[in-house]
């Protein structure tokens, strides 16, 4: 069975890399930074490589196009929602779109397990990576949106903008990036993330071709839960999500689905030995996990599917597959430096 074509390139790419799995869950404490609940980059989180993907183990990146205005992007306006990222022209699948050093980076302390990372113990860090910004940098903090629970009326603000906008760095700090975090929150989102440790920087970039006007979107939970489990997910920041996803039952089945196919095949993906019967059973499983994943839209979870389906065809055997989809290679442009 071939792949559809317009995502060929993440199964050559882990035709070649193999890479290991974690599992992921949370709780949720307005006292405590959930590690999970900090925004995250999915594929990084659930496919480590030192923590993070490198460039070209992500897929290929283009540039943005070239046209007079330096930004393909305006913050805007959005009902409901505050402040949002919004296209300013057509963005091509894989374009890169944001691409931002943190303001400021702090280090997690020590985690509670079963709670996360207590908040108060941050405090000290944070207020000195604050102060070591100029007043311009410091306002520009400020400016973001911060939650606040009910009991949290002394709590520190430069604590709950930060609770409400940290990305994870790719090590054991947390950054706040100000263009990013006006990016909004869709559980069928048009964009990814990731840290990039060759350029120390974030990047987001187009999953499918947005157009001109669209609401630029990215993840910040885990997105195979229900839509219940999901909204659980989304309290810490204070709003409920309204995606069309999150409007469908249908939808929260098929995502329940999605991880539990995935918690198979993570089970036998690394086993060796197995039958040609078990492994056309758990390939058949993969290539089902790629059809379910491309129809709910969650292409930060292709590049796991398309791993299940290159390991199981090796295992199988089939090594007409494999040098076919190798011979793609000749045809991807690499992410630039």
């Amino acid at each position: 069975m071939a792949p559809c074509s317009t995502h060929r390139e993440l199964l050559v790419i882990f035709l070649g890399l193999i890479l290991s799995f974690v599992s992921i869950t949370a709780a949720c404490d307005p006292l405590y930074l959930n590690p999970l609940l900090v925004h995250q980059d999915l594929c990084s989180a659930e496919f480590p490589v030192s923590g993070v993907f490198q460039e070209h183990e992500i897929l290929p990146l283009r540039e943005a196009p070239t046209e007079a205005s330096s930004s393909v992007y305006d913050v805007v306006p959005i009902p409901g929602k505050g402040f949002g990222v919004v296209a300013n022209r057509k963005l091509p699948r894989r374009t890169k779109i944001i691409i931002e050093e943190a303001l400021i980076s702090v280090p997690m302390p020590e985690m509670v397990p079963g709670q996360g990372f207590r908040m108060a113990d941050m405090l000290t860090n944070v207020e000195d990576a604050f102060h070591s910004l100029s007043p311009a940098q410091q306002q520009e903090f400020l400016d973001l949106h911060e939650h606040r629970f009910p009991t949290e009326e002394n709590q520190s603000k430069l604590l709950t903008i930060l609770r409400s906008n940290a990305y994870n760095t790719g090590d054991d700090y947390v950054g706040i990036f100000p263009k990013i975090a006006r990016i909004n929150h869709s559980c069928r989102p048009n964009s990814g993330n990731f840290w990039s440790m060759k350029r120390n920087q974030r990047v987001i970039y187009a999953f499918r071709d947005i157009e001109r006007g669209e609401e630029v979107t990215v993840s910040y939970i885990p997105l195979t839960k229900s839509t219940k489990e999901r909204q659980a997910r989304l309290f810490q920041y204070g709003f409920t999500c309204g995606c069309d996803a999150c409007q469908s039952v249908e939808s929260s089945r098929k995502r329940v689905k999605i991880a539990d196919f995935i918690e198979v095949l993570e089970q036998k993906v690394h086993l060796d030995g197995l039958s040609e019967k078990s492994a056309e059973r758990m390939l058949s499983k993969s290539m089902s996990l790629v059809d379910m994943i491309e129809e709910e839209e969650l292409a930060d979870y292709l590049a796991k599917a398309y791993h299940f389906a290159a390991v199981f065809h090796e295992k199988k055997g089939d090594l007409k597959w494999i040098r076919w989809n190798l011979s793609q290679r000749s045809n991807m442009s690499m992410i630039s430096a």
